[in-house]
């Protein structure tokens, strides 16, 4: 029973890999790529790729294998071989420049170019590329059925450089714990705030700047320590006046009294 059970399985094995062994040594292109069609159909996609590979060089430009090599393209990225699927969704767009499916490819091309976008921590140039190729598609193709979806995904990656400079303006105030150089710090913040007038973290990046201002004045020498802490209750009253009831609020009041208690020494 065991040993017909084992060549039963051997069996379907065999069957199952039938098609696949002879469209790879058959010179009949157009089974070949019949049969990596239906492996793409049947989301066997590593099958498919291999196919497709034998008949790139064959069907390069050719009108009638338009949908074999979008399939390509959206085989190798449902692979997640993003690196390769981005070229390919570019080539596309290239080679059929009137396909139905051209804006569709080039959407993807972005997509691919997302997956490989990094987290916010490290070097955002790919997101960078991404930003600019949205644009284009946006301004390409205003009226296309993909504009929202690009929208939305470069709302994402904005989100995502705007989060990178906050933390990047953030540590500098935290690096002049030890440096002791906290108008970088400053400057940097007063830069984030500009270039982001509508950021999610302005209620920080304010509470962080009045919070290098006023370590920059109390570790002042005393010739400029009055005018430093002038400045930082300045910026006290700001990150007030943009939020009362901060969450920094019972730091940022004992921060205040600490510089009129100073301020009040040079009045005498």
């Amino acid at each position: 029973m065991k040993k017909y059970i084992g060549l039963s399985i051997l069996m379907l094995s065999i069957a199952s890999c039938g098609p696949m062994q002879k469209a790879l040594k058959t010179d009949d292109h157009e089974y070949k790529k019949e049969v990596a069609n239906q492996f793409y159909e049947k989301k066997k996609y590593r099958n498919a790729i291999r196919l497709y590979e034998q008949l790139e060089t064959v069907y390069r430009a050719n009108p009638k294998a338009e949908d074999m090599f979008f399939n390509f393209a959206m085989a190798t990225y449902m692979t997640k071989d993003y690196e390769l699927s981005s070229p390919r969704f570019k080539n596309f767009a290239a080679t059929y420049p009137r396909s139905e499916r051209r804006e569709e490819a080039l959407l993807m091309e972005i997509k691919s170019g997302l997956a490989m976008s990094p987290v916010y921590s490290l070097d955002q140039r790919v997101t960078l590329e991404v930003i600019e190729k949205l644009q284009k598609f946006i301004d390409q193709y205003p009226g296309s059925n993909y504009v929202f979806e690009a929208n939305t995904i470069m709302l994402d990656l904005n989100k995502k450089l705007e989060k990178k400079a906050y933390e990047n303006a953030k540590q500098l105030n935290t690096i002049g714990e030890y440096t002791r150089n906290y108008n970088a710090a400053i400057v940097a913040l007063d830069n984030f705030i500009y270039d982001f007038p509508g950021t999610e973290y302005k209620e920080d990046a304010l509470f962080y700047k009045f919070d290098s201002a006023y370590k920059l004045a109390m570790n002042s020498v005393r010739y400029k320590m009055e005018e430093r802490l002038k400045t930082a209750k300045s910026m006290h009253d700001v990150l007030i006046r943009f939020n009362a009831e901060t969450k920094y609020k019972n730091q940022a009041t004992s921060m205040l009294e600490n510089i009129n208690t100073e301020l009040a020494k040079f009045s005498k």
